[in-house]
């Protein structure tokens, strides 16, 4: 089992008894900067969906202006936004850091 960040024990709790579907934890990856396609979410770990999930609701979160803990990214979660330029305009910018 893994040992949660300081200030998020009850958060990894928490999801680790109802964690998101595949689908639902693929969406929240995409707020915050990842593409991660369902196949992959559902061959990981609970552990490592727990701190995925805990993680990108977090930051998204925090990204509203919520004032909130910031929860470290997971050591083996990269960058975000390291995908490939898309877009044009005032739109384009880096894609999500693809995941495998």
């Amino acid at each position: 089992m893994t040992v949660s960040p300081v200030g998020f024990a009850s958060d990894y709790r928490r999801v680790r008894l109802d964690p998101a579907s595949a689908n639902v934890l693929s969406d929240l990856l995409s707020l915050v900067g990842y593409e991660a396609p369902e196949a992959v979410v559902e061959e990981w770990p609970l552990d490592k969906r727990v701190e995925a999930e805990v993680y990108a609701v977090n930051a998204h979160l925090r990204a509203s202006d919520n004032i909130l803990r910031r929860c470290p990214r997971p050591e083996w979660l990269p960058e975000p936004w390291r995908g490939p330029e898309r877009g044009e305009g005032i739109f384009q910018g880096p894609s999500g850091t693809v995941l495998r």
